[in-house]
């Protein structure tokens, strides 16, 4: 309990310095400066790297979370595990409750007996001391002198029965006494025993009682405690989703600068590359006149484009918005695929997300490229010419319906740039 404390508090002092440099960054004033295109890809790249590094945090506070989450729940059920317990417990607690009552009716019945026998003792030590006290007081009997003054047999017979009946009656007066005090002393012994029985029952199940409350008592807290730890982990983790969504935005800001940026370059080549192309009287070959670049022809027979060259969301994932680095050409399955210009094919199969896909070197610093073919109509290494059928439209790799997917790219740097600018479109 005491890492993940410090592990959330380590967290928010990162989560709040990251947030201080990301509005930072987005609140710097631009500069006059006009970073290159590499410049703001390596601050895309770096942008990423944090975002990556939040999501792995990210991350991990989930999975604490469903750690939590997990212990939570094994609590919960050892808690409700504990009332049951507790339930049956109180319903115990009753029954003995109630044999306890029914005892104490039994004690008291005993309590009533005793104190008859009591009396009855009492009675019975009082006759037997008055049987003693009145020998004395008229000293023993001479039983001997008493046989012996006999007149007669007869009247030795009488004198023999008064004398027997006289001791007969003195064994019977200690005889009563005895079995009277020794009922009470067993009325007392059995009264002492179940009062004590008892008792301890009492106790015992008072001792239940307590441990049970005081289990309950601590599976609450031990539930509250986590259930505080999980409210804190989801703090921290909607704080790194804030983080991490201003750091999405500013990647579509940075990555719309890329765009324009690389545009800007681009038309700065062209121009470079019509000039010098005028100042030696032209070249031979491919290559792209001054002005409008358009020495392409264009790859389809149709002229319908579903998605143009720029920024868009992703339309598989429907989440991921970039570059759309060449246009989308709404055509039928299996129609024809022209090459746009002659030069030597470098790619022939499939290629990622590209599906079945061609790429023609073309031989003055470009390359294009068609993708998401049904099928193939060239190799690797072949020569095509401008307007060489090379394959035929499909739904290949990362595609939502048949078209063909036609990108110009620098041969050099395999940037791209937007095929309006160099075919004939129109």
């Amino acid at each position: 309990m005491k890492k993940r404390k410090a592990f959330i508090s380590a967290v928010c002092i990162l989560l709040a310095l990251i947030m201080i440099l990301s509005i930072t960054v987005m609140v710097i004033a631009p500069s006059a400066y006009a970073a290159t295109s590499d410049e703001i890809q390596d601050e895309i790249d770096d942008l990423n790297s944090r975002k990556s590094e939040i999501q792995g945090r990210m991350n991990s506070i989930q999975a604490e979370i469903d750690s939590l989450d997990y212990e939570q729940g094994n609590a919960l059920e050892k808690k409700e595990r504990l009332d049951r317990k507790n339930e049956l417990a109180q319903q115990e607690l009753q029954v003995i409750n109630e044999e306890i009552a029914i005892i104490d009716g039994l004690i008291a019945n005993i309590q009533s007996d005793l104190a008859k026998a009591r009396e009855e003792e009492a009675y019975q030590r009082e006759r037997w001391y008055s049987r003693l006290r009145a020998m004395e007081e008229g000293s023993d009997i001479d039983y001997i002198q008493v046989i012996f003054e006999a007149t007669s047999f007869s009247d030795l017979l009488t004198r023999l029965d008064l004398v027997n009946e006289v001791m007969t009656y003195d064994e019977q007066l200690e005889q009563q006494y005895i079995e009277a005090r020794q009922n009470v002393e067993e009325l007392e012994a059995e009264a002492e025993q179940m009062f004590q029985e008892n008792e301890q029952r009492r106790q015992e199940q008072e001792q239940k009682r307590v441990q049970l409350e005081t289990d309950i008592a601590a599976a609450c807290q031990i539930i509250q405690q986590m259930q505080t730890n999980i409210d804190d982990y989801n703090e921290v983790l909607e704080q790194e989703k804030q983080t991490q969504e201003e750091i999405t935005a500013l990647i579509v800001q940075k990555e719309k600068e890329l765009a324009k940026a690389r545009a800007e370059e681009e038309a700065a080549r062209l121009a470079a590359l019509a000039a010098q192309q005028a100042a030696q009287g032209g070249g031979a070959g491919v290559v792209a006149p001054a002005g409008t670049g358009t020495w392409m022809i264009w790859p389809s027979y149709t002229r319908v484009i579903n998605s143009y060259y720029g920024m868009r969301t992703d339309p598989v994932s429907g989440r991921i918005y970039r570059l759309h680095a060449g246009v989308d050409i709404n055509s039928a399955y299996g129609t024809n695929i022209w090459a746009a210009a002659g030069g030597t094919v470098i790619l022939a199969g499939r290629n990622g997300g590209y599906g079945n896909c061609v790429m023609i070197n073309h031989g003055n610093g470009y390359t294009t490229l068609y993708g998401h073919m049904s099928s193939i109509a060239v190799s690797y290494g072949q020569t095509v010419s401008q307007g060489q059928v090379i394959g035929y439209v499909g739904s290949t790799g990362n595609s939502t319906g048949p078209h063909l997917h036609f990108e110009v790219r620098a041969s050099a740097t395999g940037a791209t740039m937007n095929p309006l600018s160099f075919s004939y479109y129109y």
